[in-house]
C-alpha cells in the first residue's frame, strides 16, 4: 500500500500559499437571499458565481492510518455551535448583523411607540399596547407600522403575521416608507400574504424612492435576479450603491461581488475589496470571508496571509463554514498564524459538522495521522467515508483508510456515517 502523507494541503496543490484558486460569492442572485432581516439585509445561501471556481481548500491524502480497535466513530471534542445570525425583521436575507427596524417618521402613541422606534423587543404594557392601536385605527401610519411589527415580533401581544399584514399595508397605502419596505419583503417570501414577485419589487421601488436603504438593497437583489422584473444589472448597480452609501452592510457586499467578478460592474478587485471590507466591518460573514479570499489569493490586491487570516476567523466564528475550512488549513499549514495541529482540528471539525466535504477529507488525514486529536483509525475513515459520498474524488483516501479496520469495524463506521447528519456548527 502507498504511504499515505497526511500534510493537509490546499486545492491547487502548486504553491503552498495558494489557499484556494477561486472566489466564491454568496448571496448575490440566490432567491434565497430575501429573508427577513430587522434593518439590515444579511447575506444568504451560498451559490457560486459562474465562471468562478468554488473557493475551498482542498482534501489532504490520507495520513498513514494505525488500527484502532474503537467500536465506532465519534466527533472530536465537539465545538461550541456558533449558528449563523437568523433573519430579523425589515427586508432582506440571512446571515449578519441585523439591528432593529427604523421607523420613518416618529411613531406617536406615546411610551408604545417610543419603545418600538427605540429598537427595543422588549414587550409593551396593555395600556401602550391600547393606545398604540387606538392611534393605528384613527389612520396614523407610523402607529400602525408599529402595531404591524409588534404583531410581527410578539411584542405585548401573540404573534400573528397575517395581522402584522394588514398593518403593514395600512401605513404602506399612506406611503409609509419602512412598512412599504416590510410589506415587500412578506410579499418576497409569501410570510403572511400571497407570494408574487411583482408585489414585492413594487413595494421595495416605493420604500427605496423614498430612500429606505433597506428597500434599496431588496431592490437591486430582484433586479439582479430578474424576479418579479426584467433582469437589470445596471439598475441593480444604481440601487445598490444607493444604499451602500448609507451603509447598507447586504448592498456593500453586493458591490463587492459585482467588481469581483465584473457582472454588472466594472472588474476592479481592488474595489471589490473595499466594499467586501465595509460590510465585513459590520459584521458580514460571507463580505468578510471573500475578503480572507482576496487577501489570500494576492494578485490584484496585495497578498497578506495575515489579514487573510483575521478575516477568516471572524466569518468562522458565525459559523461560516468555507472559512472555517481555510482557517483550519492556515493553522495546519502556519500560513498568518502560527502552526497549531489543535486548532487546525477544531476549525475543519465545524465547517465538517456542517458538511463539508474537503473540511471532512482533511480532517479524516488529521485522525490517520494523529495530528491535533489522538489518532484513531475509525474516525479517519468515518470522515473520509463522508467526504467521499459528497465528492467521488475524494474516494481514495477512504479506500486506503478503509484498510486500516477490519470488515466488522468498517461496517459500523459506514451504519454510522449513513445515518450522520450535518448541522451548525
Amino acid at each position: 500500500m502507498q504511504k499515505p502523507d497526511s500534510k493537509v494541503r490546499n486545492s491547487c496543490g502548486s504553491r503552498l500559499g495558494q489557499v484556494l484558486g477561486g472566489l466564491v460569492f454568496t448571496g448575490l442572485l440566490a432567491c434565497s437571499n430575501l429573508g427577513p432581516a430587522q434593518a439590515k439585509p444579511v447575506p444568504a445561501a451560498k451559490t457560486a458565481k459562474a465562471g468562478k471556481a468554488q473557493a475551498k481548500t482542498g482534501a489532504a491524502k490520507a495520513g498513514k492510518a494505525q488500527g484502532s480497535k474503537k467500536a465506532a466513530p465519534k466527533t472530536a471534542s465537539k465545538a461550541r455551535a456558533v449558528p449563523k445570525p437568523a433573519p430579523k425583521s425589515a427586508s432582506v436575507a440571512s446571515p449578519g448583523a441585523a439591528a432593529a427596524p427604523a421607523a420613518s417618521a416618529a411613531l406617536g402613541a406615546g411610551a408604545a411607540a417610543a419603545s418600538l422606534t427605540g429598537k427595543t423587543e422588549h414587550a409593551i404594557s396593555e395600556a401602550e399596547l391600547a393606545a398604540l392601536r387606538r392611534r393605528a385605527e384613527e389612520g396614523d401610519a407610523p402607529a400602525q407600522y408599529a402595531l404591524g411589527m409588534a404583531y410581527k415580533r410578539g411584542l405585548g401581544l401573540s404573534p400573528d403575521i397575517q395581522t402584522a399584514a394588514h398593518w403593514y399595508l395600512s401605513a404602506a397605502m399612506q406611503g409609509h416608507a419602512s412598512a412599504q419596505s416590510e410589506l415587500g419583503l412578506m410579499h418576497a417570501h409569501g410570510n403572511g400574504v400571497v407570494r408574487d414577485d411583482a408585489q414585492a419589487v413594487q413595494w421595495y421601488r416605493k420604500a427605496a424612492e423614498q430612500g429606505e436603504a433597506v428597500a434599496q438593497s431588496n431592490l437591486g437583489l430582484m433586479l439582479a435576479a430578474g424576479r418579479g422584473v426584467a433582469r437589470d444589472e445596471a439598475q441593480a448597480l444604481h440601487w445598490f450603491e444607493r444604499a451602500a452609501g448609507q451603509g447598507e452592510a447586504a448592498a456593500q457586499y453586493a458591490l463587492g461581488v459585482m467588481h469581483a467578478t465584473g457582472q454588472g460592474a466594472t472588474e476592479d478587485a481592488a474595489l471589490a475589496l473595499q466594499w467586501f471590507l465595509k460590510a465585513a466591518a459590520q459584521g458580514h460573514a460571507d463580505a468578510q470571508f471573500n475578503a480572507g479570499l482576496l487577501y489570500a489569493e494576492g494578485g490584484p490586491v496585495e497578498r497578506d496571509l495575515v489579514q487573510a487570516a483575521h478575516w477568516f476567523q471572524k466569518a468562522a466564528e458565525q459559523g461560516h463554514a468555507s472559512a472555517q475550512l481555510n482557517l483550519g488549513v492556515f493553522y495546519a499549514n502556519g500560513q498568518g498564524v502560527t502552526t497549531s495541529d489543535e486548532q487546525a482540528a477544531k476549525w475543519l471539525e465545524r465547517a465538517a459538522q456542517q458538511g463539508d466535504a474537503l473540511a471532512q477529507s482533511n480532517l479524516a488525514s488529521l485522525y490517520a495521522a494523529g495530528k491535533g486529536v489522538e489518532r484513531d483509525s475509525s474516525l479517519a475513515y468515518f470522515w473520509s467515508w463522508l467526504a467521499a459520498h459528497k465528492d467521488r474524488s475524494l474516494s481514495a483516501k477512504r479506500d486506503s483508510l478503509a484498510k486500516e479496520l477490519d470488515e466488522t469495524q468498517r461496517m459500523r463506521v459506514e451504519r454510522q456515517a449513513q445515518a450522520w447528519k450535518p448541522g451548525k456548527s
